[in-house]
């Protein structure tokens, strides 16, 4: 009788082991779904963005051409993706009017935004260089222009 009870514990052990290891590799299995997709998305963010590396004097810019896109969404990623460095002190919103805005903090003096009809270029005066970002609507696409300049 001994026996048996043993025998039967081992097997229900046994049985209960398998299943987690299949719930295991269940779940092993899921995650390179989620990479790849993921991977797949950001291949299209890309396909989105046709950009160069542009050389200037004392500094260095890269200027994109996105499709399908708006000034909002533009100046909204840049933030967000922290495509510039302390774009955290960039205001919410793109400003109606042209504004200039003191900053001071971390070598950031100030950000100064020069409205025009279908473009803002907004300048970020440090206390080694400028950093220069200019957004520019043509039809349904933007111009996405980031210069850094050295004093």
């Amino acid at each position: 009788m001994k026996k048996i009870t043993c025998l039967a514990l081992l097997a229900l052990l046994f049985v209960n082991c398998k299943q987690t290891n299949s719930n295991e590799e269940v779940k092993s299995e899921t995650k390179p779904t989620d990479t790849i997709a993921v991977v797949k998305e950001e291949k299209k963010a890309e396909e989105k963005e046709d950009c160069k590396d542009i050389e200037v004097e004392m500094g260095s810019g890269r200027e994109c051409i996105l499709k399908n896109t708006d000034l909002d969404k533009v100046y909204q990623n840049i933030i967000k993706n922290k495509e510039v460095e302390e774009s955290e002190y960039f205001l919410s919103t793109i400003p109606a009017e042209s504004k200039s805005v003191e900053i001071n903090k971390n070598g950031l003096i100030s950000i100064e935004y020069q409205i025009t009809k279908d473009k803002a270029a907004i300048s970020m005066n440090y206390e080694g260089g400028v950093t220069e970002v200019t957004l520019e609507k043509i039809n349904n696409t933007v111009k996405r222009s980031i210069y850094h300049y050295a004093d």
